[in-house]
């Protein structure tokens, strides 16, 4: 898909949930190819909780994959 389908079907998809009557959007998308697009729409201080609410949400959800993996495989004292 060519980047301006891409940005196409996002808008789309946000016209879609304004109709819905959802008021805040954030949507963040990219691609390996480079693509990054972010759309957001409403009121700055709802865009702005919910951008900063994902980012920790994605952050503690990487955090808990890093201690799974350290909790499985061990971890070594080197004192």
């Amino acid at each position: 898909m060519t980047n301006e389908i891409i940005l196409a079907k996002i808008d789309g998809f946000v016209e879609e949930l304004k109709e819905l009557g959802v008021a805040d959007i954030v949507i963040a998308a990219g691609n390996d190819e480079g693509f990054f697009s972010v759309k957001y729409s409403g009121d700055y201080r709802g865009i702005s909780y919910l951008a900063m609410s994902s980012l920790m949400n994605i952050m503690f959800d990487s955090m808990q994959e890093i201690a799974l993996e350290m909790k499985e495989d061990g971890r070594e004292n080197y004192r």
